[in-house]
């Protein structure tokens, strides 16, 4: 691939590299593909909840009525329960065989599979939303599954990109102060870490508008105010929760006002994750 650039971080014998041929932050040399599905189907025990589903159906029927959507990635289908509510038909792609099992005992239309059995097997299948969370940071070629996952938008359909906001200001901030290594080094968990700049990038070099951009909670504030998570999980647990409570209220207030929010969290490139909605460049 001819990947190369400044290391940022080490871990496992490999580099982390803020790479010039990407313009996003991965990991060096990648992982095979088929290490990586073996890991995910029989290893990895959970999702990456950000409790903010009500917010993407929120968001999208502002520029689309009802239609189809797919959730790449959907886990135990909480997400699809939100598009359902409101008329949707709902599709989930997930390769956990238990997390693919409760979603489909919901209702939802499953397929238990990989990307790769995704593209060699739905072949023709379009949707008019497709939400891809918390994926691209898993996998080794997310630039080649963002122009694949365009053969199955419908015209005028949206992308909803959701990853974790990694190498943002407020952790850069932390390691400075603590002259510590970057903590969310996860390998072969996430492979690649993108900022604002670099999901920016990503969405541009593979044929995508973003329309919209969001960010989530930025939970190294709780750090920054000596609430130490990385510690004592309990203390991050706590956290959590109060954020949850914080968003629900806000979200009973008035439907728009979490979102709004974090539009303008995600100016700023800070929060926990960041979230964009994009169409295919005309």
């Amino acid at each position: 691939m001819n990947c190369h650039g400044k290391v940022v971080a080490e871990k496992d014998g490999r580099q982390i590299i803020r790479c010039v041929k990407c313009q996003y932050i991965h990991v060096f040399p990648m992982y095979s593909e088929e290490e990586l599905e073996q890991f995910y189907e029989n290893i990895y025990p959970e999702s990456t909840p950000s409790y903010l589903w009500a917010e993407k159906v929120f968001n999208i029927s502002n520029i689309l009525v009802t239609g189809s959507v797919l959730d790449f990635g959907c886990w135990e289908g909480k997400q699809l329960e939100y598009f359902m509510a409101e008329g949707w038909q709902c599709t989930g792609i997930e390769l956990n065989k238990r997390a693919a099992s409760i979603a489909e005992s919901k209702g939802i239309e499953v397929y238990q599979m990989s990307i790769r059995q995704f593209f060699n097997i739905l072949t023709g299948r379009k949707w008019d939303v497709i939400n891809v969370a918390y994926l691209l940071e898993h996998i080794p070629e997310p630039a080649d599954f963002l122009i694949k996952i365009k053969e199955h938008l419908n015209k005028n359909g949206i992308i909803i990109v959701e990853v974790p906001n990694e190498f943002n200001p407020f952790q850069l901030a932390y390691l400075k102060k603590h002259d510590i290594l970057p903590y969310w080094i996860a390998l072969p968990d996430h492979l690649n870490y993108f900022d604002k700049a670099g999901l920016k990038n990503l969405m541009k070099q593979t044929g995508w508008t973003i329309i919209h951009g969001e960010s989530s909670f930025p939970m190294e504030m709780f750090l920054l105010m000596g609430d130490n998570y990385l510690k004592d999980s309990s203390i991050g647990k706590r956290s959590f929760g109060k954020v949850v409570e914080m968003e629900k209220t806000l979200r009973e207030y008035h439907p728009s006002l979490v979102s709004r929010m974090y539009s303008a969290l995600y100016k700023c490139g800070i929060g926990r994750s960041n979230i964009v909605y994009a169409k295919i460049n005309e």
